[in-house]
């Protein structure tokens, strides 16, 4: 079983790494994932050996909480309201750490003397560690106490040492002073440590809210109350879990419609754009299908529910959207491993830094402590942690918000570098309904011979299950034309329909090859048509060609420009179709597409993918059928328009909802954005410790420089805060 469950307590990178280990730790549990920037768990167990109450139980001893509740929706709610209380916490903790440390700075720094002045400091800083820094110490020695340091861990013991040192001298400063050394004191330190680390967490945590906010945003799209219909013709508002699949609802202007079902009375428009993310409404009228969260517009209508709850689109989304956010991408995985083996050096080097000092010289002592506790501060891991999850979050989000579904944070660091698109025709690059464009007649038939031909031919159609009889049908039907009833009917597979109507034989298909056409403006018509990529049908009566049909599946509107936005970006496209040589020219040739791969099975566009990755390219898949499954498994990047097959969908890794060409150069620029901003992320995190860590060890102590703790820990709450806020460009960016 799988599920995302609501983590607590965590306060860095290090934190997630030991919960995910927790969980992984335990019997029955096949993976489990921690995304720090949502505090969220992606839990797969086997149900028959553990329960995610056992989980929990185990990551509760570890030091911190999960949220484990029946309803999901339920479990974000707990979360939410744990994280409001946390924060409300934190402020006011924040605040009071600021009026204690203010004052205790100002007497310190202005060297203001007076009786008694060191006890003052010290109960001004012991008040602010013991007080508003209490988590840190209660987290972090348990954390050092597991072998597993965190953040904590290095606030802890960085103002422990600090404020120890500070007291020794309060209470001994004779033992510093006959030694030629001063009796420094470092209350302030201590103190200042504790405020900025809590203003740099209460601003992170604010930033990091927003980051969630496209979910928050889906989720507010699921409407609480329905206007149910019952069997007697009343009409009463229920709550949305009262709704049943088959149910009649009133959808009243304005009203979010509460399930998936069709429009079987009324016409309306409806706001689609958390579908399609396009503002346009779409008009619905009987017969239509409408979709669970959309919007009404001006007019009513009464729908048929086919899907509710947690069955309905939207929910599927909301899922997809969670469960996406909570995953890795491949380069988290790599800070991950960097984060795990980050505090403990750091800790090492802090010990270093000291042991060097003192080295150099005994007096240089009190500057070691200094060098050595401005190390632990300033290389805390938490804005390398948070470089690459908050920057999917807000990415994913995004793509949500534009009808671009991410299934998994690892394709979408794929699709950044995909170099290559091959994209299904029918139904991808095409509307995927055929439509009878032209129409020969032979020349000896009068018109009433040409109307009952039309009549023989949709009576015979109606009977068939081949995607071209509806295109058939339609065309005979918009002439107001009433078939002819067969009396006599056969399905040949791969040819067509031989057929006994009124007495005579026909043959409507493909049957060229048996009745080879002796009119040559029918001949010429048959191969004009075909050269051109349209497909051609033959009505044969009594072995004669008698009429032709030219049927054509229309390129999408969107598509020529989609393409010619793929190849400025330097994706290469490539039609991939199990279509006729001369149609799948045609249809390149109309959508820029140079690229040809045609009459294919589903077998041969599987190999037609893997052999473009043995040579190198990265690419991505875009399919709406399922012929189009094994190929969207093997591509590095799977793409499903949302209009296609459910088989498709659920192979996919990403859905294109509404199923619009035009959001596949979006989905690339999105991707590339989001890898752009977490490699700025990585940079700065990177490159913060590089150049802080140095100067907190005094290596600029020479000229006159040196990092206290202080600046220290402002240093090192501002790069945390950085790294989200660079994150929620994302949201901004034009795609």
């Amino acid at each position: 079983m799988n599920g995302i469950f609501p983590i607590t307590g965590m306060m860095c990178a290090v934190c997630s790494n030991t919960v995910e280990k927790t969980a992984q730790s335990q019997p029955g549990v096949l993976s489990a994932e921690v995304n720090f920037a949502n505090a969220s768990l992606l839990l797969s167990w086997n149900p028959k050996v553990t329960s995610p109450e056992r989980v929990a139980e185990a990551i509760r001893k570890a030091g911190y909480d999960m949220i484990v509740e029946k309803s999901e929706q339920k479990a974000v709610e707990e979360k939410e309201k744990r994280d409001d209380e946390k924060y409300r916490s934190m402020k006011f903790k924040t605040i009071l750490a600021w009026v204690l440390t203010i004052p205790l700075s100002v007497l310190c720094m202005l060297h203001i003397h007076f009786p008694g002045a060191p006890w003052l400091y010290m109960i001004l800083a012991l008040a602010v560690m013991a007080f508003c820094g209490a988590g840190f110490y209660k987290r972090g020695f348990r954390a050092l106490l597991s072998k597993a340091p965190s953040m904590d861990s290095l606030v802890a013991v960085s103002t422990a040492v600090s404020f120890l040192f500070s007291l020794f001298n309060t209470i001994f400063p004779e033992y510093m002073t006959s030694k030629g050394l001063n009796a420094d004191l470092y209350y302030e330190g201590s103190a200042m440590i504790i405020a900025f680390v809590l203003t740099g967490k209460l601003m992170e945590n604010r930033s990091r809210h927003n980051t969630g906010l496209a979910l928050k945003a889906l989720m507010s799209l699921q409407p609480t109350e329905a206007m149910l219909i019952e069997p007697d013709g009343e009409r009463k508002m229920v709550d949305i879990s009262k709704i049943k699949s088959g149910d009649l609802i009133a959808v009243r202007p304005g009203e979010k419609i509460p399930a998936d079902g069709v429009v079987t009375e009324g016409v309306s428009g409806v706001d689609e754009s958390m579908l399609t993310g396009e503002p346009v409404k779409v008009e619905k009228k009987p017969g239509d299908k409408v979709t669970a969260g959309t919007i009404n517009g001006l007019g009513n209508f009464i729908m048929k529910a086919s899907e509710v709850g947690a069955d309905t689109e939207l929910s599927r989304i909301i899922r997809a959207v969670r469960e996406a956010q909570g995953s890795k991408a491949p380069v988290q995985r790599i800070v991950d491993k960097i984060s795990s083996v980050f505090v403990p050096a750091v800790m090492a080097l802090s010990v270093l830094t000291f042991l060097i000092w003192w080295a150099i010289g005994k007096e240089y002592i009190p500057v070691g402590i200094v060098a050595g506790i401005s190390v632990l501060v300033i290389a805390c891991p938490c804005a390398l942690g948070l470089a690459t999850p908050t920057a999917m979050m807000v990415g994913i989000g995004r793509g949500a918000r534009n009808g671009i579904l991410v299934k998994d944070a690892a394709a979408l660091e794929r699709l950044a570098k995909v170099n290559m698109l091959a994209i299904d025709k029918t139904g991808t690059l095409t509307e995927g309904d055929p439509k009878v464009t032209g129409l020969l007649a032979a020349s000896g038939l009068t018109k009433q011979e040409t109307v009952n031909l039309l009549a023989v031919v949709a009576g015979a159609e109606q009977n068939s299950i081949h995607p071209l009889s509806e295109a058939l049908c339609k065309f005979v039907s918009s002439k107001d034309i009433e078939p002819f009833a067969p009396e006599e009917f056969d399905y040949i597979p791969g040819k067509g329909i031989r057929c006994v109507t009124n007495g005579r034989r026909y043959e409507i298909g493909a049957f060229a090859s048996e009745h080879p056409a002796t009119d040559p403006e029918m001949a010429g018509k048959a191969a004009e048509w075909l050269n051109e990529g349209a497909g051609v049908i033959g009505v044969y009566s009594d072995d004669s060609l008698v009429m032709l049909f030219r049927v054509e599946d229309s390129l999408r509107e969107d598509a020529r420009a989609t393409v010619a936005l793929l190849n400025r970006m330097g994706v290469t496209t490539v039609l991939l179709t199990g279509d006729k040589r001369a149609t799948a020219l045609h249809i390149a040739s109309q959508a820029g597409i140079k690229m040809v791969a045609s009459e294919m099975l589903p077998s041969g566009k599987q190999k037609f993918v893997a052999d473009m990755m043995k040579e190198g390219k990265v690419v991505a898949m875009a399919g709406d059928g399922i012929n189009d499954t094994q190929a969207l498994a093997e591509a590095d990047v799977s793409i499903a328009m949302g209009s296609g097959s459910d088989i498709a969908i659920e192979t996919a890794q990403l859905t294109i909802t509404g199923g619009r060409l035009s959001a596949l150069p979006s989905a690339v620029g999105l991707a590339r954005a989001t890898l752009k901003v977490i490699r700025e992320n990585l940079f700065w995190a990177f490159i913060y410790n590089i150049i802080g860590i140095p100067l907190a060890a005094g290596a600029l102590y020479s000229l006159g420089f040196m990092l206290n703790p202080m600046f220290a820990s402002a240093a090192m709450a501002l790069s945390s805060v950085c790294v989200v806020t660079n994150s929620l460009r994302l949201n901004k960016i034009k795609l």
